[in-house]
């Protein structure tokens, strides 16, 4: 006879199967298109549940975004740990960024659904350590004499705010050309800068 849940896994259970169940339904169909009843249909949970643990469908999608911010970091730190300069740690983070871009998962969700439907308030409250990765390579380059810039915190806005336009840009296509192209753009924004 299987052991009885707890009251606190059986919320995190529910909660998890409300967050996979909305992340594919926002990714695929996206916001507007996905009904609160839709992502609760198949899990056999009522409405309630889903407000108890998100308040709206709005608090759903919000919570789907930040883990998908989170697994933009990680896979942005798995691809710059074993380099060895700063300065490549700073260009390839930028252009792995870009890459997730033209991940499926990712595509819809982060580059054309969230800056749509959340405000850019919310979308910068979530990137805050997203944004820490970007502005300390740079502030590092600065303090290391390999970049010149007038202000350290304002060029990481700069980047990231090319990174975002890039992001976009390329979210739009599955051009392995374009993503390609995004990132050359990157690199050349940064060596303009280099010392």
């Amino acid at each position: 006879m299987p052991a009885k849940l707890t009251k606190a896994e059986q919320t995190r259970r529910t909660r998890r199967a409300i967050l996979d169940r909305a992340r594919y339904l926002f990714a695929t169909k996206g916001y507007a298109a996905t009904g609160t009843e839709e992502i609760i249909s198949e899990l056999g949970i009522t409405r309630g549940a889903l407000y108890h643990q998100f308040n709206d469908k709005l608090g759903v999608f919000k919570a789907v975004v930040v883990e998908a911010y989170g697994e933009i970091t990680a896979h942005i730190r798995t691809r710059i740990e074993l380099l060895e300069t700063n300065w490549e740690q700073l260009v390839v983070g930028c252009q792995a960024f870009l890459e997730v871009a033209q991940q499926e998962d990712l595509r819809r969700l982060v580059f054309i659904e969230a800056p749509a439907v959340l405000a850019a308030d919310t979308l910068v409250e979530i990137d805050q350590y997203g944004f820490g990765l970007l502005q300390e390579p740079i502030q590092m380059a600065m303090d290391e004499g390999q970049l010149q810039v007038i202000d350290g915190e304002g060029f990481a806005h700069v980047v990231n705010g090319a990174l975002n336009e890039l992001a976009a840009w390329v979210a739009q296509s599955e051009s392995p050309q374009r993503l390609k192209t995004a990132q050359q753009l990157v690199e050349a924004l940064l060596i303009r800068h280099r010392s």
